[in-house]
């Protein structure tokens, strides 16, 4: 064998489907191959044009064969065509197979030799594969059988199409006899009739009648003699033959014609939903689209009612029915409920047509990929189970939605960790500035609290002084850096409420100004206030504070006795206020970054209370939340200027 060389990992047995009832014994001897080999067992069914007119026998005992491969761990296929041994040969070779396991019966051949089996003709298209052949001897084999029960209305309508092609046909024959049109004008007008009725009719024994019918009616009605079976021409029997002949032969090539492309329009229109299905999934991103996609395309494929068991961390939620148009048999939920709790537990098929909980009225498959469930979808089944093919599109819709709620659920997953690691680097960040930057004033005040308890008696009063402004100032910092965080924190979490006022800016600003007074007395203060009075509608006590922190931040890095400008002015129809320092300014590729939180461009020129990096992430925040913007730039030769603006409020002053 040279299944060995394959691996075991990528050993593929495959095992042939059939109604036949020796399959169930080539299936368990596939299942046995497979584990020898410690491979994976894929379970192959062509479905061929004769599948339509299967008897429910064979229907039945198909469904068994497959719910055996299933139970048994085999992966379920179907393909369509109208050879077999093709059909079998090209998936097998699409489909990286090692090894095909068929079962070999007696052939029964024409009088001169024995008919080329199956096996044989499967061997002679795929001859680089290993074959497992299961003599089944004597045991019977069910083909397809045409159901004996066929409806009044289509045997009226085959034989109105019948009758009404044989007189058109033996009226136009008579137009070109009576014309003076040769006998093969004639004959050419009855296998256009035949062809007619391969095509219009749905059983072929109206066709094979017409090729024997056309025959008759062209040697009676147009040679000579006439009216008579006789032909007194020796050439006649030969084109009688001939015509026979292609009657059966057109006959046969339309109705395989006809049923391919009944087969192929079936396959298309299957086709056409699942590239339909991952196209809507690759749009969906919650778990109610993806079912919704779910619900919309199995009920445009099967015409089906379904019911659809969402699962959450492990538990089967309510059920959401979809019924069908004219599906008016009622869901019995409690009594379904044992086969969809046993899907999901064992993650198989269950219900209808299966041999657990056969006596439902619907088939459940487990929406799952790998070990981890996602749901439980019900198909009605009632009296008429889904075909092979159907189940076997069914299965990959179904798979498909499991993999797009994979998907769904890993870049959730993805999101929340990113959220986690983006946390844990902000309070990182957090905990690392406010030990770094907070340990300088604690040291400073501890250190003149200090100086002040033990040597204060023997101190001037101008030092003692000093001393008091410096416990004051870091005291104030502190207070301030407290207020930053209170506040970043509030806006972080959404709770930051907005008591909206009209507020003048000049006096907003003026506030911010003396409140930094102390901080400020070593620098110039140079402020244009506008010519008008300015208006806006805010949060007086927050803007104060976006004033603050950047005034705050050009006292940090502008050195001493350098001035700052403060500008406030009207620009279509926004209040603008501009602070302008004499530092050594922002560089570029930090421009972009100066407003993140807990960023700090750690510029050498700053004090040694650089800051927590929130001050300007909080104005920003504080700007946009009051519908206003805020931009950093160069101010030149060199410095920084922040600007904010805010949409101007305009008062009626009522004399």
């Amino acid at each position: 064998m040279d299944l060995q060389k394959t691996g075991k990992q990528s050993t593929r047995i495959l095992v042939c489907l059939s109604s036949s009832t020796s399959n169930a014994k080539v299936i368990h001897a596939a299942n046995k191959i497979a584990e020898a080999f410690q491979g994976t067992l894929v379970a192959l069914f062509v479905e061929t044009p004769a599948y339509a007119q299967m008897s429910d026998d064979d229907r039945k005992r198909l469904r068994s064969n497959m719910n055996l491969a299933e139970k048994l761990g085999a992966k379920l296929e179907t393909v369509t065509g109208d050879d077999v041994p093709y059909q079998i040969a090209e998936y097998a070779r699409v489909s990286d197979i090692s090894g095909i396991v068929i079962g070999q019966t007696n052939t029964v051949g024409g009088l001169l030799r024995r008919k080329k089996s199956l096996t044989d003709r499967l061997v002679a298209y795929a001859p680089d594969l290993d074959y497992f052949i299961i003599p089944d001897y004597g045991t019977k084999v069910y083909v397809a059988r045409k159901p004996a029960e066929r409806s009044r209305k289509n045997i009226l309508s085959d034989c109105a199409v019948f009758l009404s092609s044989m007189l058109v046909s033996t009226v136009i024959g008579f137009l070109f006899s009576h014309l003076g049109f040769t006998d093969a004008n004639i004959i050419m007008v009855y296998l256009l009739g035949l062809l007619a009725v391969s095509i219009l009719t749905t059983h072929r024994a109206y066709s094979m009648v017409w090729a024997v019918i056309s025959v008759l009616l062209f040697d009676i009605l147009f040679t000579t003699p006439r009216f008579t079976i006789y032909a007194y021409g020796t050439g006649y029997p030969v084109t009688f033959l001939i015509m026979l002949a292609a009657a059966f032969t057109i006959s046969t090539l339309a109705i395989r014609l006809k049923q391919n492309a009944g087969q192929s329009a079936k396959a298309a229109q299957r086709m056409s939903v699942v590239l339909e299905t991952d196209r809507q999934l690759t749009k969906a991103k919650s778990r109610e689209e993806i079912m919704s996609v779910l619900a919309d395309q199995l009920t445009r494929l099967l015409n089906r009612s379904l019911v659809i068991y969402p699962a959450e961390n492990g538990v089967l939620g309510d059920p959401v029915f979809y019924p069908a148009a004219g599906d008016t048999v009622p869901y019995r939920t409690n009594e379904e409920k044992q086969a969809v709790e046993w899907s999901f537990a064992h993650h198989k098929r269950a219900g209808a047509t299966t041999d657990v909980f056969p006596k439902m009225d619907y088939l459940y498959y487990c929406m799952r990929v790998q070990d981890h469930a996602y749901g439980v979808v019900g198909v009605a089944v009632h009296d008429s189970p889904p075909d092979a093919s159907e189940q076997s599109v069914l299965a990959s819709v179904v798979g498909e939605c499991s993999l797009a709620l994979e998907n769904a659920r890993n870049a959730r997953e993805k999101e929340e960790t990113m959220v986690l690691a983006e946390n844990e680097r902000l309070r990182a960040n957090l905990l690392r500035a406010v030990s770094h930057d907070l340990r300088t004033p604690l040291t400073s005040i501890m250190g003149n609290a200090d100086s002040l308890i033990t040597c204060g008696e023997t101190m001037d009063a101008g030092t003692r002084k000093q001393l008091y402004s410096d416990i004051y100032q870091d005291a104030q910092w502190l207070n301030g850096m407290v207020e930053n965080l209170l506040s970043a924190s509030r806006m972080t979490d959404g709770k930051l409420n907005l008591n909206m006022t009209t507020e003048l800016m000049d006096d907003m600003i003026t506030e911010a100004v003396n409140h930094l007074s102390r901080q400020m007395r070593n620098h110039t203060l140079r402020r244009t206030p506008a010519g008008e009075l300015l208006l806006v509608k805010a949060d007086a006590r927050l803007i104060v504070q976006v004033v603050i922190n950047l005034l705050d931040n050009a006292v940090k890095y502008a050195p001493e006795g350098s001035e700052i400008r403060i500008d406030t002015l009207e620009r279509n129809g926004e209040v603008v206020v501009r602070i302008e320092d004499d530092g050594p300014g922002i560089p570029d590729d930090q421009k972009e970054r100066i407003f993140d939180l807990f960023y700090s461009s750690g510029n050498p020129t700053g004090d040694s209370r650089r800051g927590l990096g929130i001050g300007l992430a909080l104005c920003q925040s504080i700007i946009r939340a009051h519908g206003g913007s805020i931009t950093v730039s160069d101010h030149l030769p060199h410095g920084a200027v922040f600007e904010f603006s805010l949409p101007r409020e305009e008062v009626n002053l009522n004399e």
